[in-house]
């Protein structure tokens, strides 16, 4: 597999879970609240990070600039998600 299918499977996988944890984002902010907690908030929760991560990684290649990519980091989301 390589680095644009892994980033792609991760960010998909990512999304979904996202999803799943907000009903599709319907549930972002509950009715009556002004600001959500941490642990609820899809964009900015545990997957959050790792999901604008694995995006901005597939802005570098699709840029033309893999040497963007911390292999590192990429290798703990493939570990994580694939």
């Amino acid at each position: 597999m390589n680095d644009r299918d892994a980033l792609t499977a991760i960010s998909t996988k990512l999304d979904t879970l996202i999803g799943a944890e907000t009903n599709g984002l319907q549930d972002e902010v509950p009715p009556g609240s002004s600001v959500q907690r941490t642990e609820q908030d899809g964009e900015h929760g545990r997957w959050g990070h790792d999901y604008r991560l694995a995006n901005k990684y597939l802005e570098a290649l699709d840029i033309g600039q893999p040497g963007l990519i911390d292999r590192d980091e990429m290798e703990r989301l493939a570990q994580e998600y694939i």
